[in-house]
C-alpha cells in the first residue's frame, strides 16, 4: 500500500452508511413525541447527529439533539434504554464493535437481521464512506525512510520507540483498529500514545 504526501491510509473503511435507530420507525412516532438524536463525542458525530436533527425537523418531526454522548458503548446503551431514538453509525462498527462480527461488509437486510435480537435496527444509507489514515510529518517520514505502513516494522526498536502517536480512544482499544494494525503491519508495542487527537 502506497501513500501520497506521507498521510497513512488504513485498510479498514468505515462506511458511514446507516442510521441506528430503535426498532420503531423515528418517523412513525406520534406527533407530540419529541425524537432524540444522538451523536458521539468527534466533529463528524456531531455534524452528522445535527443533519439528522433538522432533516426530522424540516420534515415536521419534534426532535432534540444530544450531542457528544461518548464512545459506541455509551450511545447503544443510550439507544436501548431509549435515552436517544436514533443516531448515525458506521457499517463497520456496527459490525465488529455492537455485534461483533468478522464481515466487513453487509447490506442492510444482513445487518437488521443480526440487530434484530438486540431491539435494533439500521434506516438509511448515507451515501459516503471515512477510511481511517495515519499522517506524519514529511521530513520525520522522509528521514526515517517511510514510504508505507509497513516500512515501520523496518525500524530499529529504538527508532520505533522515538514515534509519539496519537489515536482517538475508540480506536485505540477496538479490535479492528490500533490492535489490529499493530498484528497486520508487524509493528512493536513500543511506540507512545499520546493523548487522543481531536477531530477538526
Amino acid at each position: 500500500m502506497y501513500f501520497s504526501k506521507y498521510i497513512f491510509s488504513f485498510w479498514i473503511r468505515l462506511s458511514l452508511y446507516f442510521c441506528l435507530t430503535a426498532s420503531c420507525c423515528v418517523l412513525a412516532q406520534p406527533a407530540d413525541k419529541t425524537t432524540v438524536v444522538g451523536s458521539k463525542r468527534f466533529t463528524e458525530s456531531y455534524v452528522l447527529g445535527e443533519i439528522l436533527n433538522l432533516t426530522l425537523r424540516d420534515a415536521g418531526v419534534k426532535t432534540v439533539h444530544r450531542q457528544g454522548l461518548g464512545n459506541t458503548a455509551i450511545v447503544i446503551q443510550a439507544l436501548k434504554t431509549g435515552q436517544i431514538d436514533v443516531y448515525p453509525e458506521y457499517t463497520g462498527t456496527i459490525l465488529r464493535e455492537i455485534l461483533k462480527r468478522p464481515e466487513t461488509q453487509a447490506s442492510a437486510n444482513e445487518l437488521n437481521d443480526w440487530l434484530k435480537p438486540i431491539g435494533l435496527k439500521v434506516a438509511i444509507p448515507l451515501g459516503f464512506n471515512n477510511t481511517y489514515a495515519l499522517a506524519m510529518r514529511s521530513e520525520q517520514a522522509r528521514a526515517l525512510g517511510l514510504k508505507r505502513i509497513s516500512d515501520i516494522a523496518n525500524l530499529s526498536n529504538e527508532q520505533q520507540s522515538t514515534l509519539r502517536i496519537a489515536l482517538s480512544p475508540e480506536f485505540k482499544t477496538r479490535n479492528d483498529g490500533w490492535p489490529a494494525l499493530i498484528q497486520a503491519y508487524y509493528l512493536k508495542k513500543t511506540q507512545k500514545i499520546t493523548r487522543a487527537w481531536l477531530s477538526i
